[in-house]
């Protein structure tokens, strides 16, 4: 009788092991298929803002005497932004991948978690976070989209290690 107590036991002891397996692998496969969109999903939310430019809003930033061009998405994030501008803020450097300023005041967000960062996005880290990402990389935090520079390698040459000095406004305030 115990040879027989012991083997049952010993056979619900297996079958909820493998249930227990089974419902991890399910929840992790779930989980990175929530947080990561396609990989092609930046390019193309790009292109379709490029499709139709009069939903985009022209932003100049300037370091040192080199201007950059930028997109903005017309949100209501980049809305209160644009009621900053013209801006001129000292950026840190962060993970050597970003460049960061952080507002006093919270602006609205929009966030998600976009998977992949691409070199020259524009976002918002939390509710007052300025990002310009140099970089691209993979990433699990959330951000609200703000934007996109449009030459990123000639910004990445031109941002380098460390702090730096950053002039924001919009290109019909500079023309």
């Amino acid at each position: 009788m115990k040879k027989f107590f012991f083997i049952l036991c010993f056979i619900f002891f297996c079958l909820g092991l493998t249930a227990c397996a089974n419902i991890e692998t399910n929840e992790r496969e779930e989980t990175n298929q929530e947080e990561l969109p396609s990989s092609n999903s930046i390019q193309e939310s790009r292109e379709i803002d490029m499709s139709n430019p009069s939903t985009m809003i022209d932003l100049n930033i300037t370091i040192g005497d080199q201007v950059f061009s930028a997109k903005l998405y017309d949100n209501q994030t980049t809305q209160a932004l644009i009621k900053k501008l013209p801006l001129d803020i000292n950026m840190s450097d962060v993970n050597s991948n970003e460049k960061f300023y952080s507002f006093q005041e919270k602006l609205p967000t929009n966030s998600e978690r976009p998977g992949e960062i691409v070199a020259g996005d524009i976002m918002l880290y939390g509710d007052n976070g300025l990002v310009l990402f140099y970089e691209t990389f993979s990433s699990t935090y959330s951000y609200t989209r703000l934007g996109y520079i449009e030459e990123a390698s000639r910004f990445a040459e031109a941002v380098g290690d460390g702090d730096i000095n950053v002039a924001l406004d919009l290109a019909e305030n500079i023309e």
